[in-house]
């Protein structure tokens, strides 16, 4: 249950963007606590309040509503939170997406007692209302248990700003799915599917978010260029290191971009009562700072992604720039347009994205590797190829090597210490003999 008796509750009209417009977020509105006032008693220093999006439907259409005439059919809505202080700078951004739900809510929370710290609400969409009325209309409604301020911003903030803290910033933490939502899971959750690397570090990486869970219909697709690697470039190398081709599989879905919405070829007729397999093939080229490529979002009832390619597109197929024209390209950025661009104008790139790497420990992965050492010690079926230690960073081969021949001497010392006795259940301890003098000759 959302509402209760002595609730309060404040609804606010918004709207869809245009169907071309990059700005996907229409309107804003800043949540405060209202501090507690004299003479005030029982009550909580926590202000618990619940947010809805709540789109239009043909009820009370038969009962002479006039404005409810028209066949309304819903669109791709989902809500992000900005967590913002005294200098009004993004600091946090969390947020859900509902995909095609008329009525998706989140739970935030607020301290009467923290009155600096303020909540950004920004409903975001993709898509585009294919039966609504002329002004794109939905309703965002505001419910808390206590007093609170809700104004609406002069304009949004920048969105594309939002949008990366929401990728890789950290998590609004009061932020939750309401209790009586189904729109449960992780959102957010990252993975690199194509990275392309200039000497020891990665020149670019393009990472999916998947906001997918409880219905979220939602994949966005990330850019992050590394801007130090990119600077080290020869200028000849800016035209083509950065292009890519991406095909992305799925149904009951769209893709939109910088261009707008995007066209699809079918692939595959879909089942019975199943949507048909489409594909969407985008080519980027000239790419130079982090931003939003894409985002794929649910269309209709029926979908589902498939798989979603990228490879690098080959010097040929790029339209060759003049020389007098690649210190204008460096200097302005393809994308910096936020006016034109919106959501997906480019970026400075997040930090986070550059210490995005699988988090394996040293002791973690020497454990690994003296225990594939040790079942092959015991077996005698021991092959060179099945043991090779994961790099931690960039090393010469020799580094290499000596790592292999302390591990191996460690592995040789922990076993002379083994009596035939205690044989059976030392495994244990002598991993640990292993590890403890494998670190040591490391160090």
């Amino acid at each position: 249950k959302i509402v209760n008796i002595g609730n309060h509750a404040k609804s606010f009209s918004s709207n869809f963007p245009p169907k071309p417009s990059n700005h996907r977020c229409q309107r804003a509105f800043e949540l405060s606590a209202v501090a507690i006032q004299p003479g005030e008693t029982e009550v909580g220093d926590d202000v618990e309040v619940f947010v809805m999006c709540i789109q239009k439907t043909r009820r009370g259409a038969t009962h002479g509503r006039s404005d409810r005439k028209k066949s309304y059919k819903a669109c791709d809505i989902g809500i992000l939170v900005s967590e913002v202080k005294n200098a009004g700078e993004m600091e946090a951004v969390d947020g859900r997406f509902f995909g095609l739900n008329r009525n998706g809510h989140i739970r935030l929370m607020l301290s009467r007692r923290s009155l600096d710290k303020r909540l950004i609400v920004m409903p975001v969409s993709f898509g585009h209302p294919s039966a609504t009325d002329e002004a794109l209309s939905f309703v965002v409604r505001f419910v808390s248990d206590a007093p609170l301020l809700v104004q609406e911003l002069p304009e949004p903030p920048r969105i594309n700003i939002a949008t990366q803290k929401f990728c890789f910033g950290s998590k609004v933490m009061s932020l939750s799915v309401a209790g009586t939502s189904h729109h449960r899971g992780n959102h957010g959750q990252k993975t690199v599917i194509f990275e392309r690397k200039l000497g020891g570090s990665y020149l670019f990486r393009i990472y999916r978010v998947d906001c997918l869970a409880g219905g979220g219909g939602t994949v966005l697709l990330y850019l992050a260029v590394n801007d130090a690697c990119f600077a080290l470039m020869n200028q000849s190398q800016h035209e083509h290191a950065m292009s890519f081709f991406l095909e992305i599989n799925c149904r009951g879905m769209s893709c939109r971009t910088a261009a707008g919405i995007e066209k699809h070829e079918v692939v595959s007729k879909g089942k019975k009562f199943e949507a048909a397999w489409r594909r969407f093939s985008l080519e980027y080229t000239t790419e130079s700072k982090s931003r939003l490529l894409c985002a794929i979002v649910q269309s209709g009832q029926n979908y589902q992604v498939g798989s979603i390619k990228c490879k690098a597109l080959s010097a040929k197929k790029l339209v060759s720039v003049d020389s007098s024209l690649q210190t204008t390209l460096q200097i302005k950025h393809k994308y910096d347009s936020y006016e034109d661009y919106g959501i997906f104008a480019s970026t400075d790139t997040p930090s986070e994205s550059t210490s995005y790497e699988p988090s394996t420990s040293v002791d973690n992965e020497l454990t690994l590797v003296l225990q594939q050492s040790r079942n092959e010690y015991q077996s005698q079926n021991a092959r060179k190829d099945d043991n090779q230690l994961i790099t931690l960073c960039d090393s010469s081969d020799d580094d290499i090597s000596v790592v292999h021949d302390d591990i191996e001497s460690a592995i040789k010392e922990s076993l002379k210490h083994t009596t035939a006795n205690d044989c059976s259940n030392s495994e244990d301890e002598d991993m640990k003999r292993a590890i403890e003098l494998s670190l040591k000759s490391l160090g």
